[in-house]
């Protein structure tokens, strides 16, 4: 057809343009194709690993999507079966026998054995595998497989911590090994098809999945850097479903006829760690002024949102403390932390906070303001933004000098956070902390059920925290999410990951 054709035929043409559109909006918005079996997800941080014991904001959604877990704990924090259909444990609570369900199969077709259950445990506890629960992991001392459906754990300590390791244990095939952060097979819900490193990871309905198939057909995970471009594409269709907003996000949100709500309100809390062994941080004296300096009242408006509870030591808020402890620790004086900084010669002294905005905005936030904080009382703050992977990184291995954190599992007793979260290591602390009473005290809280020896070790490791600052907690960080109209029965574990598998679109 030559130029003279098309100009003699513009209806023709108009529909070709027609035509046109259609397909490329389809392939672009999958989520709106006439079926309504496809679900899009976006969310701000790469995958860059299948791994489901690494817990990072990346796997926030997929986890769920492509394993199973042991057991779940539901919202009043009871066991209830998964992969295990049963248990029991012996009065001194250092034995829990499981019973795995029958017939259940991995997405290659391999069937689930107690000997893949024993591999996920012992694969969690290796630290050379940057496992997320790489402490919770430790509670099990051995494990046993009597037969191929029963699994005996000989535990180190009575600490009811093992069930929240049971509910973060997703179980991995044991005869691949070393494809286990690249080929996502697990016993999920969902099946990996594709991922393009950057772009977007398409996911499958396992048809022979254990429990009643999911309704959707398909989940794609959409990697979005910028929340706006997020929002942007969930007003115009694009996307469906955003796991994790921001709280400045939500009155745009809402004034476009999206919905808003809260997956866990106290699963998270911001924090931040202090290196107690680079100068100027190295001075308890400083590191107190930097406690006193910050406004979490502020914080938890400003950066969480107005259902932010203000968190001045770590634990939830059904865990007793000392309440003369609680008043310390929540104490804001700008004055005396001027003073303290001039006592200890650091005025001028330059501080570098560590964050990484891209992944978690709530974190850049926060920083923002500790930056202005900290220039009132005389330091010389800079922020350091980073990518997820190079801040996990350096986190890790204690290379920073303040650390605009979050860590997890907040809702969870006092035993669990200072297990798992790694911030609160006894042993080879992050930040630099050397205390023999202090790991003293964690494995009473950690391996004992509780009791007035716990509780007495407890209220000690309150007041050392209160003493040398290494973690200072700020506010509970509520994990939002947002979708569109039509998406429903959205459900999420106690931590705030999405369970996609129950979740349907209409027209």
């Amino acid at each position: 057809m030559d130029n003279r054709e098309l100009q003699a035929s513009p209806p023709a043409m108009i529909s070709l343009l027609v035509l046109v559109f259609i397909l490329i909006t389809s392939y672009i918005s999958p989520a709106y194709s006439a079926d309504r079996d496809t679900l899009v997800v976006g969310q701000s941080a790469d995958i860059t690993s299948f791994d489901p014991t690494e817990m990072r904001m990346g796997t926030l959604v997929l986890t769920n999507l492509l394993y199973n877990n042991l057991i779940r704990l539901d919202s009043n924090g009871h066991p209830q079966p998964e992969l295990a259909s049963s248990w029991q444990r012996t009065g001194d609570g250092k034995t829990l026998t499981l019973h795995l369900r029958e017939g259940i199969r991995f997405h290659n077709g391999k069937t689930l054995t107690a000997k893949d259950v024993a591999f996920s445990i012992d694969y969690a506890k290796n630290p050379g595998n940057g496992a997320n629960i790489l402490p919770l992991a430790r509670l099990v001392e051995r494990v046993e497989t009597p037969d191929m459906q029963t699994v005996v754990l000989h535990l180190n300590g009575g600490s009811d911590s093992i069930f929240d390791l049971l509910d973060l244990l997703f179980i991995v095939d044991s005869d691949a090994a070393d494809q286990i952060k690249t080929s996502g097979n697990g016993t999920g819900p969902f099946k990996l098809a594709r991922y393009e490193p950057g772009q977007e990871a398409v996911f499958v309905r396992n048809d022979n999945y254990w429990r009643t198939p999911a309704s959707l057909r398909r989940v794609i995970i959409r990697i979005i850097p910028d929340q706006q471009a997020q929002i942007l594409q969930l007003r115009t269709g694009s996307l469906d479903f955003i796991p994790s907003v921001d709280q400045q996000n939500v009155g745009e949100l809402k004034a476009a006829g999206l919905s808003v709500d809260t997956a866990s309100a106290e699963s998270r809390v911001l924090d931040l760690t202090l290196n107690n062994r680079t100068a100027p941080l190295n001075n308890s004296s400083v590191r107190r002024a930097i406690r006193l300096a910050l406004d979490r009242t502020r914080i938890a408006k400003d950066v969480a949102g107005p259902t932010s509870l203000v968190k001045c030591l770590p634990w939830p808020d059904h865990v007793q403390i000392n309440r003369s402890e609680t008043v310390e620790a929540c104490e804001h004086d700008i004055t005396l932390a001027k003073k303290l900084i001039a006592d200890a010669g650091a005025q001028g002294a330059q501080v570098n906070i560590m964050s990484r905005s891209q992944s978690e905005p709530q974190i850049g936030a926060m920083s923002q303001i500790v930056q202005n904080e900290l220039t009132e009382i005389g330091l010389k703050p800079s922020i350091n933004e980073m990518s997820e992977a190079a801040y996990i990184s350096r986190f890790r291995k204690g290379d920073f000098q303040i650390a605009a954190h979050v860590f997890g599992r907040a809702s969870r007793s006092p035993a669990t956070i200072l297990s798992s979260a790694v911030i609160f290591k006894a042993k080879d602390n992050l930040a630099g902390l050397i205390s023999e009473q202090y790991q003293q005290d964690v494995s009473q809280v950690t391996t004992a059920p509780l009791n007035d020896d716990s509780e007495r070790a407890l209220q000690r490791i309150n007041a050392l925290l209160l003493h040398e600052n290494w973690v200072i907690s700020v506010a509970t960080l509520p994990m939002l999410w947002a979708s569109r109209q039509g998406v429903t029965d959205l459900r999420f574990t106690s931590d705030g990951l999405p369970l996609l598998e129950y979740a349907r679109i209409s027209p």
